[in-house]
C-alpha cells in the first residue's frame, strides 16, 4: 500500500474574469524552483477548454483542465 501525502502545499488562485489569474501562474512558473514538480489544475467554464492550452508542456509542470461545463 502506497504511503500517504502528508504536507503537501496547495495554493488557490481565484479572481473574476480577466483579473490576470493566468499571468500570475505563468510568472509563478517562471520562478518555480529547480527540483520541484508541480501540478496546476484549471477549472474551465465553457464548452471549450482554452486556458490550459496556455500553458507549455514542460518536464516539471502538469496542467490539467477540469471542465466546468454540463
Amino acid at each position: 500500500m502506497p504511503e500517504p501525502l502528508a504536507n503537501v502545499p496547495v495554493h488557490l488562485i481565484t479572481g473574476f474574469l480577466g483579473s490576470s489569474k493566468s499571468t500570475l501562474i505563468h510568472r509563478l512558473i517562471d520562478q518555480k524552483p529547480a527540483g520541484e514538480c508541480w501540478a496546476v489544475l484549471v477549472n474551465e467554464f465553457g464548452q471549450v477548454g482554452i486556458d490550459q492550452a496556455m500553458f507549455e508542456a514542460r518536464d516539471d509542470v502538469i496542467v490539467k483542465g477540469l471542465s466546468g461545463w454540463r
